[in-house]
């Protein structure tokens, strides 16, 4: 039970080089507990391109280009999962299944990220953790996902989340140029608690100047260090009302321009995403405000947020959102407008000042501003 808790998202390791045009390559050899093409394949969210090949009847091959340092793949087999750290050196891994859960003998050249007998780091980190564990697990005996729903409740399990991550954070400090502190810094710390400490300002602090200050430099400046950068000021320092709004501009899906901020017009941004459904429900109220308020006066602007484009355009079509659609990919706007909840709307004034932020659905008192304003 402890072990399926730590089974969490993507990362990245080993020493710092040129990484254009560099390749990663996993051979996985499978016994007859596993069906290989049952198998999928899954890696942090800039590293999304995947070669997989069947070799013979018990093996099977995975490769791709590296981004940076190295690449986290997640491999999963009947809701079992494992992580594992790739770099140029080619990996072999062994796999089988038992009991539920998916099992590896020691791998070459793949470092298991949640793994107590191959991970030293990992160990030190889940024993600094156990009184913080048992103390979760304890809390969560007899409970349900409703506790989320209890405000006070709500509470105890952020500090639980935030009692957890900070036991991770000698090791971290301890192990500054080791890229798997940078990698559980993002994912675990960042990531995996975001639902949880977005808000927390203090935490989100600490991890900012861990990253800036105290992890080896090469982390910071990396693409992938610079865009946790981007996010965690983008959660510490957030665009507020009567201020003007970031300097921001974007392509739409057709590759037109467009400007996030002053455009002598109202601009209304709304954050969304295809798989959020209180954002599908507004769908017919922006369809109105399209047709009630002349574009000359406003300016409708979905900036979504999905992992891919594809999804994005299928919801676009699907749901005739017919007005002016952003693909956010790298999250500059989400991060420039510090954005936590989906849906988030934002009204910007014809002079560029944000005069209206609102998270979740509140079409009733965004349309009588607009009427106010424009009508």
């Amino acid at each position: 039970m402890l072990n399926k808790y730590f089974l969490i998202l993507s990362g990245l390791l080993m020493p710092f080089v040129s990484f254009a045009q560099k390749k990663y390559e996993l051979t996985i050899n499978v016994n007859n507990t596993i069906e290989k093409e049952k198998l999928s394949f899954s890696i942090d969210a800039d590293q999304r391109n995947i070669s997989v090949q069947g070799e013979g009847n018990n093996q099977v091959k995975v490769t791709g280009e590296l981004i940076d340092e190295a690449i986290p793949l997640t491999i999963t087999y009947n809701q079992a999962a494992s992580t594992f750290i790739l770099t140029d050196h080619p990996a072999i891994i062994s796999l089988h299944y038992n009991n539920n859960a998916l099992e590896y003998d020691k791998p070459l050249n793949a470092f298991p990220v949640f793994d107590t007998v191959y991970n030293n780091y990992f160990k030190e980190i889940y024993h600094n953790r156990l009184p913080e564990l048992t103390a979760y697990f304890e809390f969560w005996k007899g409970r349900d996902n409703s506790a989320y729903k209890n405000d006070s409740l709500f509470n105890i399990i952020a500090n639980l989340h935030k009692a957890l991550s900070l036991k991770a954070l000698p090791t971290i400090r301890e192990y500054p140029n080791q890229y798997y502190s940078f990698w559980f810094l993002y994912n675990q710390l960042y990531l995996c608690q975001y639902n949880m400490l977005a808000r927390d300002t203090v935490y989100m602090r600490t991890l900012y100047n861990i990253l800036q200050y105290e992890l080896n430099p090469r982390f910071a400046k990396s693409k992938k260090g610079q865009s946790i950068a981007a996010q965690l000021e983008g959660l510490l320092n957030p665009p507020v009302l009567m201020h003007s709004a970031p300097t921001l501009s974007a392509l739409d899906l057709t590759g037109n321009a467009v400007s996030l901020n002053k455009s002598n017009k109202y601009l209304l941004l709304n954050f969304w995403a295809s798989w959020c459904g209180p954002c599908l429900a507004e769908i017919p109220f922006y369809q109105g405000l399209v047709k009630e308020f002349p574009k000359d006066k406003l300016e409708v602007i979905g900036i979504n947020t999905d992992r891919s484009i594809v999804d994005c355009v299928k919801a676009v079509s699907e749901k005739s959102m017919n007005w002016q659609q952003v693909f956010d990919g790298d999250k500059k706007i989400v991060n420039g407008y510090g954005i936590i909840v989906l849906p988030t709307t934002i009204l910007i004034d014809d002079k560029g000042i944000i005069i209206y932020r609102k998270e979740g659905v509140d079409t009733t008192n965004l349309h009588a501003l607009l009427v106010n304003k424009l009508l």
